[in-house]
């Protein structure tokens, strides 16, 4: 994994950059949208994810996932944007925040949480720096897009904000951002409770 890392986030030149920005392009220009990978956060926010390009031109929304990206991980959180889209697109699936428990997206529960202007400024800054207005990349999402975040459950299921929720999982998205997302779909706080408890905020 450590090695995974290093190649991920290793300098790119501008003539690499330039290339990457072109592939972007084309891929929009082909499929419509497009979906990137990668790692970004310094710390205890370094994170693994995906997010969308250019679903926001149709649809007025791009996606991100924090989720594991190796391997099979992107294509799996890929197929999971395409399903989102698809569904999105043919009035079948209304974006808003809730629990996606829908066999034609995903085998597994997922939630999906729309984030306010000043949660996704920070969630843009922190990681998904290609979608920021001022980035290399801003041409390949619209000015006034909404982040549409999806959050993965475990392989039983269970969400993360659910003590009983196992594996990596209730660290791989930012905990204070699943507890924002338990509170706007569920009505309960007990994850922001006890992050409350834990860091002694009053």
């Amino acid at each position: 994994m450590d090695d995974f890392l290093k190649k991920i986030k290793a300098q790119v030149s501008d003539k690499e950059a330039m290339e990457h920005v072109k592939k972007i392009g084309e891929k929009i220009k082909k499929f419509g949208h497009t979906i990137s990978g990668t790692v970004d956060g310094k710390g205890s926010l370094e994170r693994p994810f995906a997010h969308t390009f250019g679903a926001s031109f149709t649809l007025g929304f791009e996606l991100i996932c924090f989720f594991p990206i190796k391997d099979k991980g992107l294509k799996i959180v890929g197929n999971i944007f395409n399903k989102i889209i698809e569904l999105a697109k043919s009035k079948e699936l209304e974006i808003k925040s809730q629990i996606l428990n829908d066999k034609r997206i995903y085998a597994l529960p997922l939630a999906m949480l729309i984030l306010d202007e000043e949660l996704q400024k920070d969630v843009e800054k922190v990681w998904a720096k290609q979608l920021e207005r001022d980035s290399l990349c801003s041409k390949f999402s619209t000015d006034d897009h909404q982040l549409v975040l999806i959050i993965a459950s475990d392989k039983d299921g269970i969400l993360p904000w659910d003590e009983k929720c196992r594996s990596y999982w209730p660290k791989m998205c930012p905990p204070p951002i699943v507890a924002i997302a338990q509170e706007e779909i569920t009505g309960n706080d007990s994850l922001l409770t006890k992050l409350e408890g834990d860091y002694g905020i009053q």
